[in-house]
Order: structure tokens, then sequence, then C-alpha cells
């Protein structure tokens, strides 16, 4: 009799265990599932400031659920303020230049579906170590690191979740200052003209690799916008093709709306801007 009531008491206990394990698990899960499956779900790069903070912004304003991601949470202080006015925002920390942190992320979000992949992030990098005469090893790297090798690798690594989505649209930042035909008259911003260059070359290259998965990898671009990006370019804020961080981001929340396989191949693989215009190579 004494044996038995010792079965059932462990039985209970063993199974009141097993209650609290999941319950921790569903509790530790919790925090990365977007808010409502029902909406669709943007990832964005560099979501702390300029057109990234725009883009999480107005994708926060129309019902998206956001993935906002910058290298330091901790002092994005206007993104945490977004956040706390809309609670469809999620602020994550990722370098783009960080492999470990990318793979993290990734591993943290398996299996949420990203309808749109937004690789934003992107530095100018000093401008006199860019300039011939003073061509600096280090900045290169870094510059071509951020912008061009960071979109491929951010890219590769939420596939699967952009696959799982309805729209399934990866695409990625670049400018006009990496056409050959746009700049073919200026020495300026070395660096940052080779990556936008090369970026434009690896999204092609994307394209084709994530046709199997129906997906489209596509090229935008911002347009002369008031960031501190331009201000560091030296070019006049108040110059007359400028426009807000906000005209851009619905500009280009608009061109993404509108990206589908027609229009990448009629494109034939060139960058939209945000009034609609194509750049050319």
């Amino acid at each position: 009799m004494k044996e038995s009531s010792n079965i059932k008491i462990f039985s209970i206990a063993f199974f009141c265990f097993l209650l609290s394990g999941n319950s921790i698990a569903h509790s530790d899960h919790s925090d990365v599932k977007v808010h409502d499956q029902n909406r669709p779900t943007v990832f964005i790069t560099g979501s702390n400031r300029g057109i990234g903070f725009g883009l999480a912004k107005n994708y926060a304003i129309k019902g998206w659920n956001v993935i906002a991601t910058c290298r330091s949470p901790d002092r994005a202080e206007e993104l945490k303020k977004l956040a706390s006015d809309y609670p469809n925002i999620l602020i994550e920390e990722l370098d783009v230049t960080d492999l470990a942190e990318i793979d993290e992320l990734a591993n943290k979000y398996e299996g949420v579906p990203i309808d749109v992949l937004i690789n934003n992030a992107g530095i100018l990098g000093d401008v006199q170590a860019q300039s011939f005469g003073s061509l600096d090893q280090s900045t290169f790297e870094k510059v071509m690191l951020v912008n061009a090798y960071g979109p491929l690798k951010v890219g590769e690594a939420f596939a699967d979740n952009v696959a799982l989505s309805d729209q399934k649209k990866i695409v990625s930042m670049t400018s006009g200052l990496g056409s050959m035909q746009i700049t073919g008259n200026t020495d300026r911003f070395y660096f940052y003209r080779m990556s936008k260059a090369a970026l434009n070359m690896g999204v092609i290259a994307m394209n084709v690799s994530l046709k199997s998965k129906g997906i489209l990898s596509a090229l935008i671009a911002p347009g002369m916008v008031e960031t501190a990006l331009l201000e560091a370019s030296g070019y006049p804020l108040s110059g007359p093709v400028v426009v807000t961080i906000d005209q851009s981001a619905l500009g280009l929340i608009e061109v993404i709306e509108e990206i589908n396989p027609t229009t990448n191949r009629k494109n034939r693989g060139k960058a939209i801007n945000y009034d609609k215009g194509i750049i050319p190579w």
C-alpha cells in the first residue's frame, strides 16, 4: 500500500515537472515570436536612425510586425521610444559584420516567417581615407564588409524565414553612387561607390540562388535623403533634390509592395529609386 502511494506521489510530481518545463519553454520562446501571425512581418537592419528608422516607423504605422535591428539597442533611444509607442516593433541587436551574431539571431527566429527583409544597414566611411592619395586599406575593408558582404550574409541566414512567408522578398539598399553611368565624372567616395557596385552584383546573383525558394532579391535606392550619411558626404541638406526621411521611406514601401517577378525581369536587376525611377548601371 505504501509502495503504491509513493508511486502515485512520484507520478504526480513528475507530471507537474513536465508541465513546469513546458511552461518555461513556452515563456522563453514567446519573446521571439512575432506579435500577430495574421499580419505581415518586415525585418530591417540599421533601424536606429535615418532611413532604417523611417522604414521601421512607417511599417509599424501600417500595422506590420517590425523586427528592427541595430548594433547597439541600448543606445538607440529614438527606436526604443518608437517601440514603446508601437508594440508591434521588436528591437534586436545585430551587427551585420558579426557572423556569430547573425547566426544567433537567425536561430532565435527559426520558423518565424519574414515577408520582407530589408538590408538597409550601411556606412559611408571616412571620406578622406577613401580619397585618391590617401586610400586606406582598413577603411576599404570596413566599408566593403558592411555595405556589400553584410547584406549577403543576412540574406543567406534568413532566407528560410523569407521562404516561409507570403510575400517572399529580400530587398537591399543601394545608391546612385554605385552606378557607373551616374558617377562616371567624379572621383569622390572610392570605397562607398565600389561597395554599392559590388552589392548590386551580389543581389543579382542572390536572386538566382533564391529562385528555387520562390524568393525575390531586388535592389532599392532611397534618393537624396536628409540623413547623417548625406551630411557627412558634404552635400547640403537643403539641396534642391533632397527629400525627408518619411518621404523616402513611404516611397520605398510602395516600391517594395510593387516588386514582383515581372518587375524584376523588366528592370533586368537595376535598382528602383524611392520615386519609382530606375537607376542605370
